[in-house]
C-alpha cells in the first residue's frame, strides 16, 4: 500500500495558492482585466446616460430661438433637432409633475450634477387643448415655476434649449410667454 501512495500525484489543497515557481493554477491577470473591462463598460454607460444642465442666457432675445413644431419636440431625432439648439414651441401647459419622468436617466445624471439636478421642476404639456401630444420632458427652475404661475391648459410659448438626457433630449425652458387665445 505504501508503494501505491508514492506513485500517485499529490493533490493540491488550494488550487489558487501560488505554485513553487510563483504562478497559480488560475492566472490572476485575466480576472483583473475582466474587472477593468466591467468598470470601463459601466463608466461608459453611466457617462452616456448622464444629462446636462445648461446655464440660463444672460439676456432674453426671442428672435434667437428657432420655431419648431410640437411634433418635432415629441420626436427630436427624426426632426433633426440636436442638443444645444435654442428652440421655441407653442404648447398647452398641463401640470407640474409629482414623479420623475426619466427616473433612471436622472439618477445616473446625479453623478455629474449632484446638487443642481434636483433643482429642476418637471412639467407636462400637450400639443392641443384636446389633450393630444403629451410631452413630459420639459423643465424649469423652482423660481421660474413661482414666477409664471401657470394653470392647466394655458396656451404658452416655451423658449428653451434642448439638452442631452441619456440617448434622448429634454427641453430646459428659459422663458415662458402666455399666448392670448382667439
Amino acid at each position: 500500500m505504501g508503494k501505491t501512495a508514492e506513485k500517485t500525484t499529490p493533490m493540491k489543497k488550494n488550487s489558487l495558492r501560488p505554485h513553487v515557481d510563483g504562478t497559480s493554477a488560475r492566472s490572476r491577470r485575466p480576472a483583473c482585466s475582466r474587472w477593468l473591462a466591467v468598470m470601463l463598460l459601466c463608466g461608459l454607460l453611466g457617462f452616456s446616460a448622464c444629462g446636462e444642465l445648461r446655464p440660463h442666457p444672460a439676456a432674453f432675445d426671442p428672435q434667437a430661438y428657432t420655431p419648431i413644431a410640437y411634433r418635432d419636440l415629441l420626436a427630436p431625432g427624426p426632426a433633426g433637432l440636436q442638443a444645444g439648439q435654442q428652440v421655441r414651441v407653442r404648447a398647452y401647459f398641463w401640470q407640474y409633475l409629482n414623479y420623475d419622468p426619466a427616473m433612471v436617466r436622472n439618477y445616473l445624471t446625479l453623478l455629474r450634477y449632484p446638487v443642481r439636478w434636483y433643482q429642476l421642476r418637471w412639467f407636462a404639456t400637450y400639443d392641443t387643448a384636446d389633450l393630444t401630444g403629451y410631452y413630459d420632458l420639459a423643465a424649469v427652475t423652482p423660481e421660474q415655476a413661482e414666477q409664471y404661475k401657470l394653470k392647466r391648459l394655458d396656451p404658452v410659448m416655451l423658449y428653451g434649449e434642448l439638452a442631452r438626457l441619456g440617448p434622448g433630449l429634454y427641453l430646459q425652458v428659459f422663458h415662458i410667454e402666455p399666448i392670448a387665445e382667439d
